[in-house]
């Protein structure tokens, strides 16, 4: 489960919701951690919680790449904790600031960070807008663990096709995130895209397609995030909401061909 599909829940809700619907690990953001310490739960025992729910980080996130002032100390706290947490990917986004100093920003991330995945995220109403942006800013960073997120709301808002995702360009994806949306006038992409999505397969862009597409590149799902954004989800109960997520994914899996006879999906992918 994504993280911003938590925004404000209390830290053990997060982790009762996520293991009962069976996902095996979740996303943070610096801000969720910051509220757990404010609720008694120290920063060394989160990644022991976490564990004792029988989950990972698979996401940490978010370094803001090419700003100034307070929020570069906010990008440090990110970087410490990924060191308490070990997390599968850090993400970084980039919605201020000279091309330049972004790109020397994330080569720079990518360097202290050497022992995780570093992945940046496009979206088109940011300084990187789609998935070509993404992939020359990963190119110029000249370093091993540089990625990509590969977010399926913002690949299709930002005019990318299925006939984009090459298997050479998909060795670059750190990790996929689903979710849903439909076309509703004169709302923003980015407001879509932070208090209007839904769960997969209930909105009206082709993630069937996507994911088939995906299948014809790649004999391995990438690891997958699921975060369905939503001003209208986070006033359901958390269980409800992680059961709901769980259902549509797995049906929508099913559809695109990635879940096998005995339930599993293709070889090495998850659900996280």
């Amino acid at each position: 489960m994504g993280a911003i599909c938590f925004r404000d829940r209390p830290f053990p809700q997060i982790l009762a919701a996520a293991a009962g619907s069976g996902f095996t690990g979740i996303g943070l953001t610096v801000g969720q951690c910051v509220a757990a310490l404010e609720r008694g739960i120290g920063l060394d025992q989160l990644r022991g919680r976490v564990d004792d729910a029988g989950l990972r980080v698979a996401e940490l996130e978010l370094v803001r790449l090419g700003e100034e002032g307070p929020t570069r100390h906010a990008n440090s706290l990110v970087e410490d904790l990924s060191e308490v947490l070990q997390p599968d990917r850090v993400h970084v986004a980039a919605f201020n600031g000279d091309l330049r100093r972004i790109e020397d920003d994330f080569a720079a991330v990518c360097t202290r960070l050497s022992y995780v995945p570093v992945a940046v995220e496009f979206m088109p109403y940011s300084r990187v807008r789609n998935l070509t942006e993404a992939l020359t800013l990963v190119d110029a960073a000249g370093a091993a663990n540089a990625r990509v997120v590969l977010d399926v709301v913002h690949f299709f808002r930002s005019g990318g096709e299925v006939s984009d995702l090459s298997t050479a360009r998909l060795a670059k994806i750190a990790g996929v995130q689903l979710s849903d949306v439909s076309t509703r006038h004169g709302v923003s992409l980015a407001r879509e895209a932070r208090h209007l999505r839904t769960y997969p397969g209930r909105g009206t862009l082709d993630i069937v397609g996507f994911l088939r597409g995906i299948g014809t590149a790649v004999d391995v799902l990438p690891p997958l995030s699921i975060e369905p954004i939503s001003d209208a989800l986070e006033s359901l109960p958390l269980p409800v909401v992680a059961e709901e997520i769980m259902f549509s994914t797995l049906a929508t899996l099913d559809a695109a061909g990635w879940v096998t006879r005995n339930g599993q999906f293709a070889g090495a992918a998850r659900t996280q």
